[in-house]
């Protein structure tokens, strides 16, 4: 059964993982997308030419008019979203908190979509932490928002396994379809006033916080399996690595992990040192010690300077006569520090003192007349 009215819907998404979602929005016999919400176009590239980002150009290509406000809560905003007569906000992966008035502003609410089983994993990354911890399921709810961070009542929910050879990106894309479907089925029971609505268990809920670049590089004080979840967690974004330190004379050169596999160590290998890089086979690839007995065998890499992905095998083959058997590969250098600039409510640093005027010399006594 659908609803007797069409409902106007106002869709508010940023990322790739948003598209699927406002095309499946955009076909639904019984809703009209009047309007995209996302985030402003930004600088791209090694040239950061401002460029429109994937929802926008989704939406443009849909005929669907687009907003893009730096601050969506601006009052200029909330005038422009109430002259719509929205009867739902849909949100997928904006990037930006909704306050209060928005919140009150559509008749059958605002509802988001969040890619994990809540109430775990609220926050930005729920994907790569649910990999991170290794959880062997997640999912899509469906949450009607409040003013909590993935707080809201539980409207429905969906579940995915999680495999062993899963990444990020291949879970963002089966919850992507599953949850489209979610979206339109709660759509559509809200207004008809069959959806339930089920108050989160704060007690259960965990934080999903937003990666920060330094947790992409592998550390070599972890074990060979968590080292290994980094890198199905950070694929595609923004790539698990580690630095080939500095040898022969040659510079420290920045390895980008992009698959990888744990395996066990024989007997003679199994007291290394973690990180010392074991073999350069030419078929297998790298192989890495992780302590335990155990290590990682890179099996896809991307070295620094290089333009496109090659497989382990052929890295060894590549590389043999540059990296010895037997060095220690080590955590990804944080880059220096800029120097702080000078604040305006510092007080000036003082100018250099002058030179002290030079004591004169004693002038030198007159000779005695002639007599």
């Amino acid at each position: 059964m659908f609803p007797q009215q069409r409902l106007r819907v106002v869709f508010m998404g940023s990322d790739t993982l948003s598209c699927p979602f406002l095309s499946a929005l955009s076909d639904c016999p019984f809703a009209e997308v009047v309007a995209v919400v996302t985030q402003p176009d930004r600088g791209k590239g090694r040239h950061l030419r401002v460029q429109p980002g994937p929802v926008k150009k989704l939406a443009v290509s849909l005929g669907i008019p687009v907003l893009t406000p730096v601050r969506v809560n601006a009052p200029i905003m909330l005038e422009t979203l109430a002259g719509l007569g929205v009867d739902a906000f849909v949100v997928m992966a904006y990037g930006q908190f909704l306050g209060d008035l928005l919140l009150e502003l559509p008749r059958l609410g605002c509802i988001n979509l969040h890619v994990s089983l809540l109430p775990r994993w609220r926050g930005a990354a729920p994907i790569q932490r649910a990999i991170l911890a290794g959880d062997t399921e997640t999912g899509v709810t469906a949450m009607m928002m409040d003013r909590g961070m993935d707080t809201g009542d539980i409207l429905g929910a969906v579940r995915c396994e999680i495999g062993p050879r899963d990444t990020s990106g291949t879970v963002a894309e089966r919850l992507s379809g599953a949850g489209a479907d979610l979206m339109l089925r709660v759509l559509r029971d809200l207004a008809l006033g069959t959806c339930p609505r089920v108050r989160q268990d704060d007690a259960r809920a965990t934080l999903a916080p937003k990666i920060r670049k330094s947790e992409s590089s592998l550390d070599w004080s972890l074990s060979a399996v968590e080292n290994e979840r980094k890198v199905r967690a950070f694929n595609p974004r923004p790539g698990a690595a580690t630095w080939i330190p500095p040898v022969g004379g040659q510079p420290g050169k920045l390895l980008k992990v992009l698959a990888a596999e744990v395996e066990a160590l024989p007997r003679g290998m199994a007291l290394a040192l973690p990180g010392t890089l074991l073999e350069l086979d030419q078929r297998k690839g790298p192989l890495v010690a992780g302590g335990a007995g155990f290590a990682l065998r890179l099996t896809r890499v991307l070295p620094e300077g290089g333009s496109r992905p090659m497989d382990g095998g052929a890295f060894s083959n590549g590389y043999r006569a540059r990296i010895p058997i037997g060095i220690r590969l080590e955590r990804v250098p944080a880059p220096p520090e800029p120097p702080p600039a000078p604040s305006a409510s510092s007080p000036a640093s003082p100018a250099p003192a002058a030179p002290a005027p030079a004591s004169p010399t004693p002038a030198s006594p007159a000779p005695p007349p002639r007599p």
